[in-house]
């Protein structure tokens, strides 16, 4: 599929600029990574400690049972290899994030089918769980419980003894309420759950969490309203290290409705979040220690549909937001752009048949992980696992 070509995209939160440490402007050069996956196998999540290990972690599909089953890979300076993963049913279970302080600690966030659901393909009964990695296996640790079983998607490891997993949970099922924030903490032991606010009355949840010490952690997401004209807002909850509170950030300028799913968090004055307006156009804020403005990412030229999932980002190696585009009925191609000090700028790549990225690591080396389109050897079109390099 096509090349995106490398452009800079203009800034429109001028006052936001003076408080964002300047990054060099130079692209990165990046290039795609044999991985293992076979037919209908995907990344959601990677994270690396060193330039010799990396983890990427989604699902992939078993042929024989017909359920999706946890994929996790490992990265040992020159290859990828599958690692055994536990599963916690026979029915589809899915990994969303992974996050790792050294090589023998790392947690993996997901999900364990609990039930067969009225029209199988993965749409019965979940739970969110952690699996945890000790240095030689993988093992299943449930999360603690809300009032009903939470959805968790997001997680990031502080440290040993500082973890945050993030989500949403209905307040009650019968009868069926509005949604609310969850939030889980691990001590090193154990995960507590915690109370977080909620401003919507009907639905609120946390997709994505980050932090740049234990008494500065951002999660964001979104919230709305009940009615048929209600929009999802942009959500952005701040832990001080006691408490999680609302912080303030404006509807993106020019849509209808914004839901942030991504975050960074470089230092308590420099933090980044991305996410879309209108269901089709990126968009991303930036915290300067203050208050959080836009900061825009208008789309490609022609291109109907462009999101981005993911951002990441460190004092020195810059800032990255990764996702995909497409036209109307034309398979995605993946999307990457970095923040070079004054504005964002797409990355020029290229998919052999197009794809999405669903996560990006700028810490410990630069890695982006998804999925690509392929054709089976019936001609049949199928997805696998895709892991992008940069360097430079």
């Amino acid at each position: 599929m096509g090349t995106l070509a490398r452009y800079a995209v203009a800034c429109a939160a001028a006052g936001s600029i003076a408080a964002i440490t300047a990054i060099p402007s130079s692209a990165a050069t990046w290039s795609i990574t044999p991985t293992p996956g076979a037919d209908l196998s995907y990344f959601s999540g990677v994270t690396a400690t060193s330039s010799t290990n990396a983890w990427a972690v989604g699902a992939a599909y078993d042929f024989s049972l017909g359920a999706q089953r946890s994929l996790i890979a490992r990265w040992n300076g020159t290859s990828w290899s599958r690692v055994s993963s536990p599963n916690g049913s026979q029915l589809y279970n899915e990994l969303y994030a992974v996050d790792a302080v050294s090589p023998t600690n790392a947690l993996a966030l997901g999900s364990v089918e609990t039930a067969h659901g009225i029209n199988g393909g993965g749409d019965g009964p979940k739970k969110s769980a952690v699996w945890q990695w000790n240095g030689s296996t993988w093992r299943i640790v449930d999360l603690p419980s809300a009032p009903t079983t939470p959805a968790a998607t997001g997680l990031d490891m502080l440290s040993a003894t500082d973890a945050w997993a993030v989500g949403s949970y209905y307040e009650s099922l019968n009868p069926v309420t509005h949604t609310s924030p969850y939030m889980a903490h691990w001590n090193g032991t154990t995960w507590t759950r915690v109370e977080a606010p909620a401003p919507g009355n009907y639905q609120n949840g946390a997709n994505a969490v980050a932090g740049s010490s234990p008494s500065d952690v951002w999660a964001v997401g979104s919230w709305r309203n009940k009615g048929k004209t209600e929009v999802y807002h942009p959500l952005v909850l701040h832990w001080n290290g006691t408490a999680w509170s609302q912080t303030p950030i404006p509807d993106p300028v020019g849509g209808v409705g914004g839901t942030l799913s991504g975050v960074t968090a470089i230092s308590p004055t420099d933090a980044w979040a991305v996410g879309y307006k209108d269901y089709k156009t990126p968009t991303s804020f930036h915290w300067n220690g203050t208050a959080w403005s836009e900061v825009t990412m208008p789309p490609l030229g022609g291109v109907t549909n462009n999101f981005t999932y993911s951002v990441s980002g460190s004092a020195t190696g810059g800032v990255y937001a990764v996702g995909y585009t497409s036209a109307q009925a034309v398979n995605p191609e993946v999307l990457i752009e970095k923040w070079n000090g004054t504005a964002w700028q797409v990355e020029s790549v290229s998919t052999p048949s197009g794809g999405l990225l669903r996560a990006v690591s700028a810490s410990n080396g630069l890695w982006a992980v998804g999925y690509r389109n392929a054709f089976t050897n019936e001609g049949a079109f199928t997805n696998r696992t895709l892991a992008m390099r940069g360097s430079g």
